[in-house]
């Protein structure tokens, strides 16, 4: 572990679907963040959006497998990424230019479209915002799962004022945040919101900042389209 990479505190592994983890970690201001970990057909770990942990968290993730890949998926999602780099130096990062140029002394391996379907993972680019926003659709099972990084989330346990008057309207959705700084097309975020709402077998869809939502998944993306 860097001696001088400042660390926040964090929870352990938790499984919240067949072969998918998270790791809710902090922040200095009250935004809590999601990490994800997606166990590969090899048995080998996929890393997304990663949160620097403690030697705890560190060997808690390491009994789940070897981490093998980190996906940075968005470029305000950059911070603990040489952390992860340091510690495990033959991970392939991958990335699309507008993050690797946030991400000091870390080189990007290569695109996700590049890497990833080959092993059942499928990549979109949202649509219609101003930083790229990287979507994993994952398999889960006899399922699929949507990972998002901001376009969308769901509040999640007690929530203080700022970040509900920030957050998404009733809770669920996008962002208002998200709506002022990061959306440059509403239309073309509905439409992909909406065309991934038809993904099929879709039993999950999480974002980096809130909860996991895991009933109704299409009705719910639709309805953050909806809300926009």
């Amino acid at each position: 572990m860097s001696a001088d990479h400042e660390l926040f505190p964090h929870d352990l592994p938790t499984a919240v679907a067949p072969g998918l983890y998270r790791v809710v970690g902090s922040l200095p201001m009250p935004l809590k963040r999601n990490m994800f970990v997606l166990k590969l057909p090899d048995g080998g770990l996929l890393l997304h959006s990663v949160v620097a942990m403690n030697d705890a968290g560190l060997a808690a993730l390491e009994a789940l497998g070897r981490p093998a890949i980190m996906v940075v998926p968005h470029p305000m999602h950059v911070m603990d990424a040489p952390f992860y780099k340091a510690r495990y130096p033959h991970l392939q990062v991958l990335g699309r230019a507008d993050a690797g140029a946030r991400v000091k002394g870390v080189t990007f391996d290569a695109t996700p479209e590049q890497v990833l379907p080959a092993l059942g993972i499928g990549v979109h680019l949202a649509a219609g915002l101003k930083y790229d926003e990287t979507v994993l659709d994952v398999p889960l099972g006899d399922g699929r799962g949507l990972l998002f990084t901001d376009l969308v989330g769901e509040n999640e346990g007690a929530t203080p004022f700022l970040l509900k008057l920030l957050g998404p309207p009733g809770g669920a959705g996008v962002a208002r945040i998200v709506r002022w700084r990061q959306i440059a097309d509403k239309a073309a975020v509905r439409d992909f919101l909406r065309s991934r709402a038809e993904t099929p077998g879709l039993r999950l869809v999480a974002g980096c900042h809130g909860g996991v939502v895991t009933h109704d998944c299409a009705g719910w993306l639709r309805r953050a389209a909806d809300g926009l």
